[in-house]
C-alpha cells in the first residue's frame, strides 16, 4: 500500500474544501426563498434590493479575482519559461493545477449562490452601448474562467499530470505544445486577460469619471435596502424628472 505523501494530503484537503463549499451552498439555497432583481433594480417580488452583494459573494469575488490574476501572471511570465526537465516545474505545475481546480469549484459555487441571493440593482453607465458591453463582458468572464479551468484540467488528464504531480510516477512531456489542448488553454488565457482588463477599465470609469461608488457594492458592511418596487400611476404622475431613477 502506497504511503500518503504531502501532495496527496493537499489533494484530499482540496476535495474536502470543495465538498464543504458545496454542502454550505446547498444548505443556503434550500432554506432561503429566491429573490431575483431584474433590470433597473426591480426584485421579482417587487420589494427591496440591497445596496451591496451578499458577503459570501464578496468573498468569492475577490478570492477568485486574486487567484486568477496569480494564475495568469505566473503562467504567462514564469511557468512557460521554465524547462520541463527542471524540478521547479513540477512544484509550479502542482500548485497551478490545485489552484485551477479550486477556482473552478469556487466559480461554480458562486454561480449557485448568486441564483439564490438578493442582488443589488443592475449598475448603469447611463449609456446604452456601454451598458450592453458591461452586460456581455460580465457573462464572458464567467464563460472564460470556467473554460480556462476546464481546459487546464483536461490537459492535466491528457498529459498524465495527476500521476506525475501527485503520485510521483513518470515524467513530464518534453513539450506541452504538442497537445492541441495547450493551444486552447493559451488562447483562452489571452482572451481572459483582455476581458479582465476591460472589467478593470469599467470599474475605474465608474470610480473616477462617474463617481457613483460602484465598488462599494462589492465590499463588506451594512447592506442598506433600496426600495425598488414599481411605482403606481399616481406616483409616476407626481414624481419629477429630478427623482426619476434616483437611488437613495
Amino acid at each position: 500500500m502506497t504511503a500518503l505523501t504531502p501532495s496527496m494530503f493537499t489533494t484530499i484537503e482540496a476535495f474536502l474544501l470543495v465538498i464543504a463549499l458545496t454542502a454550505a451552498t446547498t444548505w443556503y439555497l434550500a432554506r432561503r426563498p429566491t429573490t431575483r432583481v431584474g433590470y433597473g433594480g426591480r426584485a421579482s417580488n417587487g420589494e427591496e434590493a440591497p445596496s451591496k452583494y451578499h458577503p459570501v459573494l464578496v468573498v468569492l469575488h475577490w478570492f477568485i479575482a486574486f487567484a486568477m490574476a496569480n494564475l495568469l501572471l505566473r503562467g504567462a511570465l514564469i511557468m512557460r519559461y521554465i524547462p520541463n526537465n527542471y524540478p521547479a516545474k513540477i512544484d509550479g505545475l502542482r500548485a497551478h493545477m490545485y489552484a485551477g481546480a479550486l477556482v473552478l469549484a469556487l466559480m461554480l459555487a458562486r454561480l449557485l449562490f448568486r441564483r439564490g441571493s438578493n442582488l443589488p440593482q443592475r449598475a448603469t453607465a447611463h449609456n446604452s452601448h456601454l451598458d450592453r458591453v458591461a452586460w456581455l463582458s460580465h457573462r464572458l468572464l464567467y464563460v472564460l474562467v470556467i473554460s480556462q479551468a476546464l481546459s487546464g484540467l483536461y490537459m492535466a488528464v491528457q498529459t498524465g499530470l495527476p500521476d506525475i504531480l501527485i503520485m510521483g510516477r513518470g515524467s513530464l512531456p518534453a513539450d506541452f505544445w504538442v497537445f492541441p489542448i495547450r493551444s486552447v488553454h493559451y488562447v483562452v488565457s489571452r482572451l481572459l486577460m483582455a476581458t479582465i482588463a476591460l472589467h478593470i477599465i469599467g470599474a475605474l470609469y465608474h470610480t473616477f469619471i462617474l463617481k457613483d461608488g460602484l465598488l462599494r457594492r462589492m465590499s463588506f458592511g451594512r447592506r442598506a435596502a433600496i426600495n425598488v418596487a414599481r411605482p403606481d400611476a399616481d406616483d409616476r404622475r407626481t414624481a419629477g424628472p429630478a427623482n426619476a431613477g434616483r437611488v437613495v
